[in-house]
């Protein structure tokens, strides 16, 4: 009887040390691959097996705003960038739920590791997967490689795409995306591209209380309502000729008091 009690011991610890050595990433189980798009998944996880951390920290920082924009196309309630925060990481992740249902354990090596924590969402996922865990992560090492990219800010009276993306390379492609138009010192309106050629003083046809959410691709108004470019050029091309034909009737008549 004892004999039988310890070999049915020894089963039990066998089956929890396979499951606690199950690859709870990488097993051909479904995957969402919705928060790696555009990001280079194969080539992380090969630098990640070699142990080149650093090299896997440099991509993270390259394509932190696509990594921000597949989070928050995923969590489109999330509306601050401190909210999400990007770990890389290796341990042991317990109860991992899989895209087959199934819940699996084991160790997981120089894996990026998304963490929201916001009112609408609280979620822990791996990159590699999409996978959310169900219990807290044991880290044994990890990088804190801060939180994502601020996809979504409000134009202030006064402001442009400048004073939020400082970089002329952010935002001219900003720019040309939505897209914002953009003018020269006399008021003609110029393709982004130009910007990046010539030095000059451009204004974006942008309005205070307009809203920029860059990783859903739309802009809209201080209603809320998204913002047609095209029809807001249109109706600011008239404003401004009725202004010039009221200013010209205006300097008319002081013309015609004087003499």
């Amino acid at each position: 009887m004892k004999k039988i009690n310890f070999l049915l011991f020894c089963v039990v610890i066998s089956i929890v040390l396979c499951g606690c050595n199950t690859d709870p990433i990488h097993n051909g189980d479904p995957v969402d691959p919705s928060f790696g798009m555009n990001f280079p998944l194969e080539e992380f996880h090969r630098l990640g097996e070699a142990g080149d951390t650093v090299a896997q920290m440099e991509l993270v920082k390259k394509h932190k705003k696509q990594l921000t924009a597949n989070v928050v196309r995923k969590f489109p309630s999330l509306k601050n960038k401190e909210s999400i925060r990007f770990v890389l990481g290796s341990g042991l992740a317990k109860d991992v739920l899989t895209g087959s249902g199934k819940k699996l354990s084991g160790e997981f090596k120089n894996e990026l590791v998304i963490m929201i924590n916001d009112s609408t969402v609280q979620d822990t996922l791996f990159l590699a997967c999409g996978n959310g865990m169900l219990q807290k992560l044991f880290f044994r090492d990890y990088h804190d490689l801060g939180t994502a990219e601020q996809w979504r800010f409000t134009i202030e009276k006064g402001e442009g795409l400048a004073h939020h993306l400082s970089d002329i390379h952010a935002w001219v492609p900003v720019a040309r995306d939505f897209p914002v138009r953009i003018k020269d010192k006399n008021g003609n309106v110029v393709p982004p591209e130009r910007c990046l050629k010539e030095y000059g003083y451009w204004r974006t046809l942008l309005f205070p209380g307009d809203v920029i959410d860059m990783a859903n691709g739309k802009a809209y108004n201080k209603l809320g309502q998204e913002i047609d470019f095209d029809r807001r050029q249109a109706e600011t091309q008239k404003a401004n000729q009725k202004l010039a034909k009221r200013k010209l009737a205006k300097q008319k008549k002081d013309a015609e008091r004087k003499k």
